[in-house]
């Protein structure tokens, strides 16, 4: 089966049954720390695993999360295990963070940096988009040495790269095509 298609229905029934619960916006947020959770290599390898039982995944991860996330999400957490389907965890979750992101007006802005940013720049941003789009903010963070500095926002598909090392390839095709005119 389609691995997307999986964690669209599993994403989608998440979904639906924090809807009914009314715990959309706090489930939610447990999506958004399991997807930070899973960018750790060691937990992906423990998720991953096929060789550890679901029943000690279950166990450890309640560990983990048992005060951090609600009750939703350790149950449906219970389900992927029992499903043989945590796998597609880190999927699941952004698939779920994209429906309730729709329905509770929250625009997801990927902000890559070369180095953690200051708290003022991200509420910056935050605060510009908001005002642009007229919805709740959500910035994802990602640290890349590879763009040297500045930033990389993206929104809804649009990208606005701010980055020296985007500045430095364009100056290094303006010499190039200068050269060869």
């Amino acid at each position: 089966m389609n691995t997307n298609r999986i964690s669209v229905r599993y994403a989608r029934a998440l979904f639906e049954t924090a809807m009914e619960a009314k715990k959309a916006e706090k489930v939610n947020g447990d999506m958004q720390l399991l997807t930070e959770a899973m960018k750790i290599n060691d937990f992906k390898f423990f998720l991953e695993n096929p060789v550890i039982f679901p029943s000690k995944k279950q166990a450890i991860f309640n560990s983990i999360f048992k005060d951090k996330v609600d009750s939703l999400t350790l149950d449906f957490f219970k389900l992927l295990t029992q499903n043989s389907r945590e796998f597609y965890l880190s999927a699941i979750a952004r698939n779920y963070r994209e429906l309730a992101g729709q329905f509770l007006g929250i625009k997801t802005v990927e902000l890559v940096t070369a180095i953690k940013p200051e708290d003022k720049m991200i509420k910056d941003i935050s605060t510009i988009i908001s005002t642009i789009f007229k919805a709740k903010v959500e910035i994802n963070q990602t640290v890349d040495p590879d763009i040297i500095g500045g930033f990389v926002v993206t929104v809804e598909g649009m990208q606005y790269d701010a980055s020296i090392s985007t500045k430095l390839n364009t100056i290094k095709k303006d010499l190039i095509s200068a050269h060869t005119s």
